[in-house]
């Protein structure tokens, strides 16, 4: 616990935005709106399996 980090805190988080290896998007919109509030600054991003 190093200046209030406690990585227990990630872990809960990430057992709320997967559930059985499959994304809960719900869960991870909330999130981001509430941890996130400058969130319009963020860049949004696509995987792709293939490259051109």
């Amino acid at each position: 616990d190093k200046h209030g980090r406690n990585h227990k805190v990630l872990d809960v988080l990430c057992s709320l935005c997967v559930c059985n290896g499959v994304a809960v998007r719900s869960n991870q919109d909330l999130i981001t709106e509430n941890l996130l509030p400058g969130r319009e600054l963020l860049l949004q991003t696509n995987l792709i399996n293939y490259v051109t």
